[in-house]
C-alpha cells in the first residue's frame, strides 16, 4: 500500500508569465482567473488537488513586480506570504524573460527559502528551442533548482510530468482538506472573480485596474438554479459608462460570459443580475481590499 503524501506548493514568477493558468492545467479544472493583461491575480488562491494517495496544495500568487500603490504593495506582500511553509516553489518564467531588476529581487527572495525549487519554463509552445535552452542556462545557477522543467500550461505539454516530480519530493502526510474541497476560495470571492476576469476580456487596458467586484448575494434557487447579484465598483461615473457600453451592450457581454464561466464552474444554472456602481477611492478602502482577499 502506497503512503499518502501531502505537501504546499507556491508558484511564483513576474506578472503574465502564465502562473493561474499553470494552476488551472495542474487542477484539470479552471480555480484562477486568466487573461492576457498583467496583475490579473491580486491575491494568493489555493488549488487542492487530491488524488487516491496524495492531497498538493497549489498557491497561485500575484505577478511579482515593482510596486508603487498599496494595492499593487499588497499583492507582491500575498507573494512573498505564500513561502511561509511550504515544501516546493515553482518559479515560472517565460523563454525571451527580461532578467531586470524584478526577477532578480524575485530571486534574492527565494534564496532565504529551503523549499525544493522547480524552475519552470512556460510557454514554449510559442518559442524556439534554442531559445528555451537558453533561458534554462541562465536561470539555473541562480538558486539550488532540483528540476528544470520546459512546459506549455496551456496546451498542458509536460504538466502531468511536472505532477510526478513534484510527487516525488513530498513527505508522507495527512490529507489536510477533504477530498472533495477544490479551492480555499471563499464562495463568494470566487464568484467576484469569475466577473472580474470578464471584465479584463471585454475592456481597454486601463479600465480593469480600476474596478472591483462585490458579489451581494447568492442564493440556491433550486437543484440546478444559483440565483448571484454583483456589483462591478469603479472609481469615477465616466468609468460606469464604458463598463455598461452603448445601450446596455458591454455589460450585457460581461454578463453573459460571466455566467457561462459561473456555470461550468458550479455545474448549475445561473442568474445574474450584474449592476455598476461608483465608489470614488475604493482601493484605500479596507473594506473593499478585504473583498478581494487582500486583508
Amino acid at each position: 500500500m502506497k503512503k499518502f503524501k501531502t505537501g504546499f506548493i507556491s508558484i511564483m514568477g513576474r506578472p503574465n508569465v502564465g502562473k493561474s493558468t499553470l494552476l488551472n492545467a495542474l487542477m484539470g479544472e479552471k480555480i484562477a482567473i486568466t487573461s492576457s493583461k498583467p496583475q490579473t491575480t491580486r491575491a494568493n488562491i489555493q488549488g487542492i488537488l487530491t488524488g487516491e494517495d496524495f492531497q498538493l496544495i497549489f498557491i497561485d500568487t500575484p505577478g511579482y513586480h515593482k510596486a508603487k500603490d498599496s494595492i499593487n504593495k499588497m499583492m507582491v506582500q500575498q507573494a512573498k506570504e505564500s513561502l511561509e511553509a511550504v515544501d516546493a516553489i515553482y518559479v515560472l518564467v517565460q523563454p525571451d524573460e527580461f532578467m531586470g531588476p524584478e526577477l532578480t529581487s524575485l530571486i534574492k527572495v527565494l534564496e532565504k527559502t529551503d523549499a525544493v525549487k522547480f524552475l519552470i519554463i512556460n510557454k514554449v509552445d510559442h518559442f524556439k528551442k534554442e531559445l528555451v535552452y537558453d533561458m534554462a542556462n541562465k536561470m539555473f545557477p541562480m538558486l539550488e533548482f532540483k528540476h528544470v522543467l520546459p512546459v506549455s500550461a496551456l496546451k498542458g505539454t509536460n504538466v502531468a510530468k511536472l505532477l510526478e516530480l513534484t510527487l516525488e519530493e513530498m513527505e508522507e502526510g495527512e490529507p489536510v482538506f477533504p477530498a472533495d474541497e477544490v479551492t480555499t476560495q471563499p464562495e463568494k470571492l470566487l464568484v467576484a472573480e469569475f466577473i472580474r476576469e470578464q471584465v479584463f476580456r471585454q475592456l481597454s487596458d486601463e479600465i480593469p485596474y480600476q474596478i472591483v467586484v462585490e458579489t451581494e448575494k447568492i442564493e440556491d434557487r433550486s437543484d440546478d438554479l444559483m440565483y448571484i447579484a454583483a456589483a462591478i465598483i469603479v472609481n469615477r461615473d465616466s468609468q460606469k459608462g464604458v463598463v455598461i457600453g452603448k445601450g446596455g451592450q458591454r455589460l450585457k457581454e460581461i454578463s453573459t460570459a460571466s455566467r457561462v464561466s459561473l456555470s461550468n464552474f458550479f455545474g448549475v444554472k445561473i442568474y445574474l443580475e450584474l449592476f455598476v456602481k461608483v465608489k470614488t477611492g475604493w482601493q484605500t478602502k479596507d473594506e473593499y481590499l478585504r473583498m478581494q482577499g487582500l486583508y
